[in-house]
């Protein structure tokens, strides 16, 4: 879920006109987005655009709104995926369910037009351009998932076959442990690049594609502290 947190007042943005008609705009009091339900639509710490609807009828499916979750104390950006006579129903374009909920019309609190990221201004689009995109989002998302797990599936043979560990002396590495949610864990880097880390309560290792295919997980599962392997 996408949720917005109060803060010190971003700095307003420069609205301009959406279909040569002149606009209301907010100004943003959300100086933190966190989450990564509307990736890659909004990142974290973007400042957001809000266009204050004047009317229910302006409302469309693609746009992307923000209001106070129904029983939680954060207010969410979402996306509207339909629109019923008691309200919107809304989906994050990362996400894979529905909202649980109905946001009712005097609920929405603005339309996303914009995000400043940075010092870029990024326009966010809406209505059935948006919807498509969300569309178009979620189909990338499944077809990552699923499209490509045959591919995975001889991708991980080969690297269970350790066909290619001969290569594992190439690897400049080290493994490094570190904390992480109070809890002590190994990395495993090359170079100044972290290509894998051992399961925390585990002496399992997962190590990142390509790498995976070059590295012996029977040598690192030796390594229990800081050193070079």
């Amino acid at each position: 879920m996408y949720h917005l947190f109060f803060g010190n007042k971003c700095s307003t943005l420069d609205s301009e006109p959406l279909n040569s008609k002149p606009m209301e705009t907010v100004k943003s009091e959300y100086s933190t987005c966190t989450g990564p339900s509307m990736n890659p639509t909004l990142k974290p710490g973007d400042g957001l655009d809000l266009y204050t609807y004047r009317d229910h009828a302006e409302i469309r499916v693609g746009d992307v709104i923000v209001y106070p979750h129904p029983s939680r104390t954060v207010d969410v950006v979402h996306r509207i995926i339909e629109i019923k006579p008691e309200g919107v129903i809304t989906r994050g374009d990362h996400n894979n369910k529905i909202d649980p909920y109905t946001v009712g019309f005097e609920d929405i609190i603005g339309k996303v037009i914009a995000v400043k990221r940075k010092t870029r201004r990024i326009t966010v689009t809406g209505g059935k351009r948006g919807f498509c995109i969300h569309k178009l989002m979620l189909f990338r998302k499944y077809l990552i998932l699923y499209g490509f797990r045959p591919f995975r599936f001889v991708s991980d043979f080969i690297a269970a076959t350790g066909i290619f560990n001969i290569f594992h002396s190439f690897f400049n590495l080290r493994t490094i442990r570190i904390k992480r949610n109070h809890q002590s864990q190994l990395i495993l880097v090359s170079g100044d690049r972290v290509i894998g880390k051992q399961l925390i309560g585990s002496v399992e290792w997962q190590i990142r594609f390509p790498y995976k295919y070059f590295i012996n997980k029977r040598r690192l599962e030796k390594s229990r502290a800081m050193g070079a392997d």
